[in-house]
This record gives C-alpha cells, sequence and structure tokens, in this order.
C-alpha cells in the first residue's frame, strides 16, 4: 500500500507539470474456444465420462494509460476478464484455468509502476510485466505481472536485465500440466489467475511459508543470432535456477543450445511442503536443448530437441519447476511443460510463413511436437506421452486489429486424457 501511495504522489507531480504525453496501452480480446475431449479407460472411471464438447466465450485483456514526460514513463492498467454466457453445470465443461474456480471473471489493477531512463540505464518501480524465458509475460487473455524493483542496461553489444519481485499475477492461463494445479505439481500451487497479486509461496505449492521474494537477472553478449546469454533465477527459501545459451549464424542458417540447471536453497521449503515429497530428496533437474533452424524474409523452418534426464535422488526424479515462466524450452506449445518433466525426450518441428490475402497480411504458422515421457517416473510406461500438431493463422486488418484462428490436435494428453480436439478464434486490438 505504501509504494501504491508513493507513486500516486509521484505521479500527481508528473500531471501536474505541462509538455507530458499521455496515451491509451494495452491489449483488449475477444475469444471463442471450443473442445472435445476423449477420456482414457481410467479417466472415464474417475469422471464417468466416454467424450465430452464444450465451448468458451470470454472477453478481456488489459487497458489503462501510458504517461510520458521527459525521461519518466508511468504505467496504470487494469488487468481483466469475463466470461459472456452462463457457467456450465458439469464442472467438466468450464475452462477453469481461466479464472478461479469460484468466479466467472475478474477486475483489478494489474500494473502501476513508474519508470525513470537515464542514458543506457533505467528503472522500474511498481507492478510490471517481464520478459525472459524463466521469467516473462505469458501473455494470453491477460498475462503475468511482478510487483517489484527493475533495472536494465544496454548498448551496442552488451545488454544486463534485473527484477526483485515479491508478488505475482498470472495470466489468464497457466500452462497445461499432468495434473491439477492446485497438488502443486511443476511448481504450480495456484497456477492461475485468482483475480489479484498473491505471494510467490502461495503461487509456487499454495501455502504461506517464508521467502523475501526472488531476483532475476539476464546478462547477453553480442548482437543478432550471434550471442551469449546467462540467466538467473534464485527464490529465497525454495529454489535457484541457472540458463545458459550460445547461439550462432551463418548467413540464413541458425544454431543455438542451451543447458538449464535447477537446484534447492534455503530451508527445505519445496521439500517440506509439497505433497509426497520424498524424505531426504532435494528438488534437482538439468535441461538441455538445441534448435537448428533456417529463416529468409518470408519463410522459416526449425527442428528443436530437449533432454530432462531423470535423477533418482530428486523430487519427482528431477523436473524442472517454472512457476514464472511458460518457455523454459524452445518447445513451446499447447503442454510446453511436458518437455520438463524429468525422463522426458522431446522433439519439435515447425514451419512459418508470411504472404498477403487482398492486401491483408498473413501469418501461417505449423508445428508438430512429440514428449517421450519414460517410466522413471512411475507412472505407467507410455502413460503421459504425449503429441500434438497445430495450424496457427493471424490476419493483420491494420496495426492495431488482427483476428487469430488455432487448430490442434493432442493425443495422451494426461493419464485421463486420451485425446484433445481444440479450436480457438480471437479478435484482438493493441493499443
Amino acid at each position: 500500500m505504501k509504494y501504491i501511495t508513493s507513486l500516486f504522489i509521484c505521479t500527481s507531480l508528473l500531471l501536474a507539470v505541462e509538455d507530458y504525453d499521455i496515451k491509451p496501452a494495452g491489449t483488449l480480446q475477444l475469444r471463442y474456444d471450443d473442445r472435445t475431449k476423449e477420456y482414457t479407460s481410467l479417466g472415464q472411471k474417475v469422471l464417468k465420462e466416454k467424450k465430452i464438447h464444450y465451448n468458451d466465450y470470454i472477453v478481456g485483456g488489459t487497458f489503462g494509460v501510458e504517461t510520458l514526460w521527459q525521461d519518466y514513463t508511468f504505467n496504470a492498467l487494469v488487468y481483466g476478464v469475463g466470461r459472456l454466457h452462463k457457467k456450465n453445470g458439469n464442472e467438466l465443461k468450464n475452462v477453469k484455468t481461466f479464472y478461479d474456480n469460484d468466479v466467472d471473471g475478474f477486475l483489478y489493477l494489474g500494473e502501476l509502476s513508474i519508470q525513470k531512463k537515464f542514458g543506457n540505464h533505467s528503472l522500474t518501480i511498481g507492478r510490471q510485466t517481464y520478459n525472459t524465458p524463466l521469467v516473462n509475460n505469458n501473455f494470453r487473455i491477460t498475462q503475468n505481472a511482478y510487483e517489484g524493483i527493475n533495472y536494465t542496461y544496454s548498448n551496442s553489444a552488451f545488454n544486463f536485465k534485473s527484477l526483485y519481485f515479491y508478488k505475482i499475477s498470472s495470466s489468464t492461463m497457466a500452462n497445461n500440466v499432468p495434473y491439477n494445479h492446485k497438488y502443486g505439481f511443476l511448481g504450480y500451487g495456484l497456477g492461475y489467475n485468482i483475480g489479484g497479486f498473491t505471494t510467490l509461496s502461495k503461487h509456487i505449492i499454495n501455502k504461506d511459508v517464508s521467502t523475501n521474494g526472488a531476483i532475476h537477472f539476464l546478462a547477453k553478449y553480442g548482437e543478432k543470432e550471434r550471442y551469449i546469454s546467462l540467466e538467473n533465477l534464485y527464490v529465497d527459501n525454495f529454489f535457484n535456477t541457472s540458463n545458459l545459451t550460445l547461439s550462432y549464424n551463418i548467413e540464413n542458417f541458425y544454431l543455438k543450445a542451451g543447458m538449464i540447471y535447477q537446484f534447492s536453497v534455503g530451508k527445505k521449503q519445496i521439500e517440506k511442503h509439497i505433497q509426497n515429497a520424498q524424505l531426504n530428496k532435494k528438488l534437482e533437474s538439468q535441461h538441455y536443448q538445441l534448435q537448428l533452424k533456417y529463416q529468409n524474409e518470408k519463410f522459416q523452418i526449425a527442428y528443436s530437441i530437449s533432454k530432462t534426464p531423470s535423477n533418482k535422488n530428486a523430487i519427482y526424479s528431477g523436473t524442472l519447476m517454472s512457476p514464472f515462466s511458460n518457455q523454459p524450452s524452445w518447445l513451446v506449445g499447447l503442454n510446453t511443460s511436458h518437455a520438463t518433466i524429468a525422463d522426458t525426450l522431446s522433439q519439435k518441428i515447425s514451419a512459418t510463413t508470411s504472404t498477403k490475402f487482398y492486401e491483408m497480411p498473413l501469418v501461417l504458422s505449423t508445428a508438430y511436437i512429440k514428449y517421450d515421457i519414460g517410466d522413471a517416473n512411475g507412472l505407467t510406461p507410455d502413460a503421459i506421452d504425449t503429441s500434438e500438431w497445430y495450424l496457427h493463422l493471424q490476419g493483420y486488418f491494420s496495426k492495431n486489429l488482427s483476428a487469430k484462428v488455432q487448430y490442434s490436435y493432442v493425443e495422451n494428453y494426461d493419464p485421463l486424457t486420451h485425446k484433445s480436439f481444440n479450436t480457438k478464434l480471437a479478435l484482438e486490438y493493441k493499443f
């Protein structure tokens, strides 16, 4: 509350002076989701359903103002989402990850920050967005927002950014994971937007435990596609995650390699509070990834492969936790977090092209992803092996207004769901 009062006072002083520029900011989206799920024999026993079909009509996004005055920028945006039809009586037919289970929508102050630039440096204080592989905005209809302090520095070859944060508001839809988010599996305690900010421990394991917050930095040296970067995320009394990436290109051919390493820190908070954690085991995991890509002005094709080895001496055999990100792995799809389950080999091939239809720019993307999840997780072999194929089309009516269509087919979604057919339509306006 104190920082909000301070920001309000500073903003009032800025608005009292002349020569400031104020403009709308944010993104609004009207979305339709249509899903069909076919359940496994286990799913049919547990859920009492063989197959279901359901849809959801949603409107939401972020909306507010950005005020510029000299080297200062002030952002104030509300985040919100609402269901445009009645909640279904069958809980299986509601898109729960868009809302808290007990509400049909929410509206809250998602961003309230002030930024000061001085040369190559900038400092931002308050509720804000942030975007790196380990800590990102994960934009769906609303997006991840962080309450804290952000410092950045950049020149032609060296870039550095850092964030200290102690609260988070997650995006409207967290990663799809093999189990209910409330179990805390893969580091998602609440895991979806509850209509406001929450503490880090509640977000990770759905419990209030002692923590002084998290600190993150990303240091990158190089230009364009030739660089080396080191990223580190330290969450007090939970874990530390380091991410090293090397990237190089020769003309239109690109090669990128990376490794993520994660281990427990503090007073065994993860080990003590995660349900069914085995005695004397700690969180420890590695994730290796490689990407080959060809790209020209209108077309790109890429092959990505990643491996998360098993570790029998670690909780969940060495599964990587990513509670602040939907893209620690480069295999970004509907089930991104499958790639970070221990003893998993993941592969993705994708292609993107751009063209015009009656002068309207179009971007077409397609991808096939396969997650081969081994039996070191204590599950039936192949129980959660997953493959997914999707087709994504986006057309731009103007620089602000666009429409999206996405179709996807997922097989072996989790131990309960055998197949899933998904269609998403969205009309989006960016201010």
